[in-house]
């Protein structure tokens, strides 16, 4: 052999020297920065702001009402049917019903009663009587609801004539009979009509009544007459009436648009007056002096036979009319 071999110490220091030349491995060498890579930027879905909906207050009778029971087992429905819950859809309503201890298949009918969107509160303007018998009754309810849409509220008053029915001692909402809502028939309306409707306090339906044309030009001077002394809310013209006399064949002059319900004066519910009260006995002079020929009210002034009459149906509120 020729040339020096090479010991195996020198062998590995050599090796060693080698492999740290290549990689750079230099004791007195700062570390190599590393290059970050950008993170990806997760883009967050914004979840729009939903204002705040007036709180929910479930209607209450007051000390006066005619057979309360009857009125709160109406409200409950519309209540259970027009207040949603963030989170939860508007149909199917069939659950709120039956959490309300009522019968499930009315949402089939609910209509306009069902708001547009949620979440939503209904609140019952007034339920009042349009019928009362001992096994049957008819609520003619103006109800308020209010809706979330977007950030924006919204809000629209939807008439319903609900049937109940007593059964075993306790009442039950049959049947609904919801107005459909127009919400441009305030700006259909000219005259008189306009004039009332800045004047009192109606619900869409009434207005829609007035803008259709259907309401007796004799109870819309009337009611202009009395709102140039009273504050009136008034619950119906024609639509979410009965249309007969109720448990009658009678067509009610409600259908005929001669005759209009006020169910508050000055802000004040007319069940809440007191029989003898002057403020009620002005207020019924004051219809009569209008020309009405047709008064119903908590009471009767002028007795058998004469303009007014009075019963527990209309103790809730005064019924101007005119017989023909």
């Amino acid at each position: 052999m020729t040339g020096r071999s090479v010991g195996r110490r020198g062998f590995l220091v050599a090796a060693a020297a080698v492999v740290a030349t290549a990689c750079g491995a230099d004791e007195s060498s700062p570390p190599r920065a590393v290059r970050s890579l950008p993170r990806p930027v997760r883009k967050q879905t914004e979840r729009p702001v939903v204002p705040d909906l007036p709180a929910f207050v479930p209607w209450q009778p007051g000390a006066a009402e005619i057979s309360p029971e009857v009125k709160v087992a109406a409200a409950r429905v519309l209540e259970a049917l027009g207040t949603v819950p963030d989170g939860v859809a508007v149909t199917p309503a069939a659950g709120r019903l039956t959490a309300a201890g009522a019968d499930p298949t009315l949402a089939a009918a609910a209509g306009p009663l069902l708001p547009p969107a949620a979440p939503a509160v209904a609140q019952l303007v007034y339920p009042q009587y349009g019928g009362l018998e001992r096994d049957t009754a008819s609520i003619m309810a103006v109800v308020r609801q209010t809706w979330a849409d977007g950030a924006t509220l919204r809000e629209r008053v939807v008439t319903a004539d609900v049937r109940l029915r007593r059964s075993g001692g306790a009442w039950a909402v049959t049947e609904l009979r919801p107005v459909a809502p127009a919400p441009d028939a305030a700006a259909a309306l000219t005259g008189p009509a306009a004039e009332l409707a800045g004047r009192v306090q109606l619900p869409e339906a009434a207005v829609a009544d007035l803008a259709a044309g259907v309401v007796d030009a004799r109870v819309v001077a009337a009611l202009l007459e009395l709102a140039g002394t009273y504050r009136l809310a008034v619950s119906v013209f024609r639509a979410g009436h009965p249309e007969n006399v109720f448990g009658t064949d009678r067509t009610s002059n409600h259908t005929r648009g001669r005759a209009v319900d006020i169910w508050a004066v000055d802000g004040r519910p007319v069940v809440s007056m007191a029989k003898d009260e002057p403020f009620l006995l002005d207020f019924l002079a004051a219809v009569r002096a209008t020309g009405s020929d047709e008064i119903g009210g908590p009471v009767d002034p002028d007795g058998p036979g004469g303009n007014h009459f009075a019963d527990d149906l209309h103790r809730d509120h005064v019924h101007l009319g005119f017989e023909r």
